[in-house]
């Protein structure tokens, strides 16, 4: 499946799967994209998120997306998931066209995406809910961004060691001991 395929086919599985009020809700998620190959990063880092750490494969964003949300609805509710989803547009939003007020977070932003290492997007976006949910204040963001930068740095520089696709599950573990997120298989 191309990009358009891939959002195309979310868009008819949700509109086969929503109440009216939560399509249109969807609806204005997707629309704040602006375009599909956007939306569909999105969906893909989110999804990286919500299977633990685990990148889908790019052909399987949709029947990864299905499956996260068929059991997810089931247990919270359709509004709960779309709420997080839209919570998780606008970070992902803030930080790839770089929307932030602050100039300290904003240089280290600007300076990640210079590099262009997107699979550390999963990560920011849970250092983002972290901030925003006052879990970490803003030093501690900083002092989490700044280490990405590093290790983004010297991938770049080609030093093999540095894998930032587990940087977010790697993390999870020192902290909690596991991944403790949803896994589609």
């Amino acid at each position: 499946m191309n990009t358009n395929e891939i959002v195309e086919s979310v868009t008819k599985f949700l509109e086969l799967s929503l109440s009216e009020k939560a399509l249109l809700f969807f609806y204005d998620i997707k629309k704040s994209f602006g375009d599909d190959e956007l939306f569909c990063d999105f969906l893909f880092h989110y999804l990286t998120i919500q299977k633990g750490g685990i990148t889908p494969r790019y052909g399987h964003i949709y029947a990864d997306f299905c499956k996260y949300f068929s059991k997810f609805s089931d247990i919270q509710g359709e509004d709960k998931i779309l709420e997080q989803i839209a919570r998780y547009a606008k970070y992902y939003l803030t930080l790839r066209l770089e929307y932030i007020d602050d100039i300290d977070i904003a240089k280290s932003i600007s300076i990640i995406n210079s590099y262009e290492v997107w699979e550390v997007y999963p990560f920011m976006l849970e250092l983002m809910d972290d901030f925003e949910c006052e879990r970490i204040d803003k030093s501690s963001l900083l002092e989490m961004l700044h280490m990405v930068e590093n290790l983004a740095y010297r991938k770049l520089q080609g030093d093999e060691s540095v894998d930032l696709s587990a940087l977010g599950v790697d993390i999870n573990k020192m902290l909690y001991g596991t991944n403790k997120m949803w896994n589609a298989g």
